[in-house]
């Protein structure tokens, strides 16, 4: 019995770490406070699909460059979209599969530009639901 009781505290204990430690982590590793997120739209398929979740690197304006998929911070919360133009001041996004482009973006409200591999995304498919479906939950 003190076995199995030692054997679910032990697994607690890394359930906790993973779920704490590991965004931490990546904040670090990756400068950037919001190391990953969840793509909760179509708006970028067929390069990122709902449900995937990206992992965000942080990047200095002069990192930057037209191609990238960067998120950027917004009144609804965050966009990942593609920079399709860019100036000194602004810079102007737009989703893959959107017709239209987004409105200016100020460079300070970029969080960061998607963790790349071979110029593809760094991303884990459907893993992201998980975060939509809580987030759906604590909405209600």
């Amino acid at each position: 019995m003190l076995r199995i009781l030692f054997d679910i505290g032990l697994y607690a204990v890394i359930v906790i770490g993973l779920v704490w430690g590991l965004p931490r982590g990546l904040s670090k590793l990756l400068k950037t406070p919001y190391p990953m997120a969840t793509i909760t739209s179509g708006s970028m398929w067929p390069i990122l699909g709902e449900g995937d979740l990206v992992f965000i690197k942080g990047v200095e304006k002069s990192e930057l460059k037209v191609g990238d998929i960067v998120v950027w911070r917004n009144p609804q919360g965050f966009t990942i979209h593609r920079i399709s133009r860019m100036n000194e001041k602004e810079l102007v996004t737009k989703g893959d599969a959107n017709f239209n482009e987004d409105a200016p973006v100020n460079y300070d409200s970029i969080v960061g530009r998607t963790l790349t591999l071979k110029n593809k995304p760094v991303r884990i498919p459907y893993i992201g639901f998980i975060t939509i479906a809580a987030s759906k939950r604590i909405a209600q």
